[in-house]
């Protein structure tokens, strides 16, 4: 992929004005936080063919076949307060499952999931000044021709062009920020909960160490995951707290 084919017909207002593509990287949040000591303007898009340490939440990695998947991360500062970080993964993975079409669903909080097969997932990493969170960089890996074997994933097929894919992304990305930014909290949770993977679902969850059985009553990009315990009670599990989460 080039800037140019990804910047062909691409309509942004924000979020990808500036595209980066690189070829082998440890990842693009790597990239994206170096380019930043370069005072790169927030929006810039950083792509790439590959990555040798790619990760994902809670320290696990992020593989994905050489030239056949979208790495992407972009730079944000969305001057939000600390209760609403979370809205950035619901951005990312909303957006992603936007590009993937109406049958993607997101497994909370970070995962989208296609006929039961991950395909995409996001990582958001922040840089907090004087205690407020200031610097974001938002990952978001789609498996695109091709998807790591043995891993319980899928991908949008052998014929779908890569470039067509990351504008759909950029594009996507650039319209939940609008949303973000305008403070547009209903529409999150409206889509969040329709896109969900997990809405009254058996679930397994491991929080703190522990492990959480139960029924998903609701999700919400801000609150959380709620779901009731085999004991009868309700439990609000955060986004940033739930470690895994597995269908029952």
């Amino acid at each position: 992929m080039t800037p140019e084919a990804i910047r062909h017909g691409l309509h942004v207002r924000f979020v990808g004005r500036r595209v980066v593509c690189s070829g082998t990287c440890t990842s693009t949040n790597d990239l994206a936080w170096k380019a930043l000591l370069e005072d790169v303007p927030e929006g810039t898009a950083f792509f790439a063919e590959e990555q040798t340490r790619g990760r994902g939440r809670f320290g696990r990695s992020w593989a994905a076949p050489k030239g056949k998947a979208v790495l992407c991360s972009v730079i944000l500062r969305p001057g939000i307060e600390a209760a609403r970080v979370p809205l950035l993964t619901a951005m990312g993975a909303l957006a992603a499952a936007d590009v993937v079409g109406e049958e993607a669903l997101i497994r909370f909080p970070n995962d989208v999931m296609l006929d039961g097969k991950k395909i995409a997932g996001v990582l958001v990493e922040a840089r907090y000044i004087s205690g407020r969170p200031d610097l974001f960089v938002l990952g978001v890996g789609i498996n695109v021709q091709a998807h790591p074997p043995g891993v319980g994933a899928t991908s949008m097929g052998p014929d779908v062009s890569r470039p067509s894919v990351a504008r759909a992304l950029l594009e996507a990305l650039d319209g939940w920020y609008g949303r973000l930014t305008a403070g547009h909290l209903r529409d999150f949770r409206k889509a969040w909960r329709e896109r969900s993977f997990s809405m009254r679902k058996r679930v397994k969850i491991l929080s703190g160490g522990k492990t959480f059985s139960g029924v998903v009553e609701d999700v919400d990009p801000i609150d959380g995951i709620v779901i009731r315990l085999d004991n009868g009670h309700p439990r609000t599990i955060p986004s940033e707290q739930v470690e895994h989460l597995e269908i029952v």
